[in-house]
This record gives C-alpha cells, structure tokens and sequence, in this order.
C-alpha cells in the first residue's frame, strides 16, 4: 500500500467548488441587508426633509397678517391688504398682478416691533437637466433666492375663504377703527379711482353706509368655500384697477391655506420607473429596492385671518 500526502487535483477542485458555492451564497444574503441598509437610512433623511418643508410653510402660513402692534392702524392686515397671495410678490423678480400659481405663495406680516409688512414668498424650483428640485423662499427685503429642503418634487396650495363680504362695523366718521369686519376703510376723500365713501371692496348706494362690491359665496355645511383661480384673479382690483401692485380683492376672503409637500428620495437607485410612487423614475428594476415618494398634506388657518370667526 503506497501512502501520499495532500490532495489530488481532482479533489482541489471539487473543494474549491464547494468553497466558491458557500461564499457566493453568504454574499448572495448580505446583499439584501446592505440595501435595508441603505434604505432605512434615506428613509429616515426623506422624512426629516418632510418635516423641516411641512413646519417651515405651517409656521410662515400661521403667523400670516400679523399687523402692527401700535401705530395709525393697528391690528391684522386683512383690515388694509391682502395677507396672502397666490403669486411671487415684493421682489424684483415679481409676477405680473392677477397671476395664479398653485405652487407659489407669498406670505405678508408685520415684525414684531415692526411698522411696514414683510412678504415671504415660497416656490418649487424644478431643474429637470440636472435632476434638482427644492423648496425655495425669498425674502421680499432683499430679493435673494435660497433652497429650504432639497428633493422637494411636489408642491401644491389651495385657498379657503369668508363667504361673506366684507361689511361696515361703524360709520366712517367714527374716529376710531376697526371699521370694517375686514377690508380696507372707505376714505370720505373722493379720488381719481373712487368716489366719496367708496375704495376696492365697498361701493356707496347713496345710502350713509357702504355695501361690499364682493359676492356672498356658498357654503356648504358650514364649511369655508374654496377659492377657485379664476376668483383670485379677476378683479375687482385693490388699491385700483391702475396699481402696479394692485391684488384681487377676494384675497381678502383667505381664512385657511390647504399645502400638498412631496419629496423624493436621494438616491436614484431607490426610485423605479415613473408613476404613481415616483414623480421623477430611478435605475432599479426591482421592487425590493425601491422607496417611494413620501407626500403629505395639511391645512392651514392662520390666526390673525381668522381673529372675526
């Protein structure tokens, strides 16, 4: 009997198969990890996203009309402008008056402290070259465009409002205000644009007390009626029809804002094809790596547009 030492190279082989087999196979397992992996990670950064975009517009759409706290006329703005816009306003980059963007809003108050209203405008920044897409809000102060949350791809508003007009609280030769439930005052001054007794949202009927120019709206249930585009955007014209600034006066009427927010997430290896889970498509082609986009949508009534509910 001869006795040999080590292996054959049949034998290699078949152990080095076997050994192949085995690493191929445990690789094969980690692979689904490392993307639960990654997933949960960008899970978790589309969220924070979400929530920095949703409380950044909640809180700027809140505190929408705060007016001066002391001065000629204090109180929310609704007593003099509109609060909030459906448009980019106050900067050099301004939309022309009567303009209606569902994913624009511009947000007016005073400072406190302050004496003059400050406007906020928040908008959808699309890049489809470069793949980019943010929240950006410019500050009427200074007209400088900044990103807010990146991977924003949707971005909606809608507008809730008073259905009744505006009407008279006192006569306008009592001195002291508010004198409208909202709305600007009719001066008892006539000028070019208006006659005596008369601005934007009241009319005289001959009568010692305005009537509003604006509709009574229908309400259902007791529910705030929603403002169509074409009612923010056809007149009648405040402070008048000649105003390079002039604003619908039916602005006046916003008592509560709905916000759609969507975002994306990062990695497009995360993303599928194009469709109802995914706005902008990804390179995976296959469903357990896919994260869809996350969306979620809130209504606001900002506090001081709502001081006479």
């Amino acid at each position: 009997m001869t006795q040999t030492d080590g292996f054959s190279l049949v034998e290699a082989l078949v152990a080095m198969t076997i050994a192949l087999i085995v690493v191929g196979s445990a690789a094969s397992l980690m692979l689904p990890s490392q993307g639960l992996a990654a997933s949960r990670s960008e899970t978790a950064d589309m969220q924070q996203r979400l929530r920095v975009a949703a409380d950044t517009l909640y809180h700027r759409i809140n505190g929408a009309g705060a007016g001066a706290y002391s001065g000629a006329e204090p109180g929310p703005l609704t007593n003099t402008v509109a609060a909030i816009l459906p448009y980019r306003a106050g900067t050099a980059s301004a939309d022309p008056p009567g303009s209606f963007k569902s994913d624009v809003i511009t947000v007016l108050s005073v400072p406190r402290n302050g004496t003059q209203p400050i406007g906020t405008t928040y908008w959808l920044k699309r890049e489809e070259s470069t793949g980019s897409y943010q929240l950006m809000a410019v500050d009427g102060t200074n007209g400088i465009d900044v990103p807010v949350v990146d991977h924003v791809v949707a971005l909606g508003f809608e507008y809730f409002g008073d259905p009744a007009p505006p009407t008279m609280r006192k006569p306008l030769s009592d001195p002291v205000g508010p004198w409208t439930t909202y709305g600007p005052k009719p001066s008892l001054t006539p000028d070019s644009s208006f006659s005596s007794g008369e601005n934007c949202v009241f009319v005289s009927d001959g009568s010692s007390t305005p009537q509003p120019r604006l509709a009574i709206l229908e309400a259902a249930g007791g529910a705030l009626p929603t403002l169509a585009s074409s009612q923010l955007a056809d007149g009648p014209w405040c402070p008048n029809d000649t105003a390079p600034d002039r604003w619908d006066a039916d602005l006046l009427r916003i008592r509560g804002v709905g916000v759609r927010i969507r975002v994306q997430a990062a990695l497009s290896r995360l993303r599928g094809p194009a469709g109802a889970l995914f706005v902008n498509a990804g390179t995976s082609r296959g469903g357990n790596q896919w994260l869809p986009d996350i969306e979620v949508r809130f209504q606001v009534a900002p506090r001081n547009l709502n001081l006479a509910r």
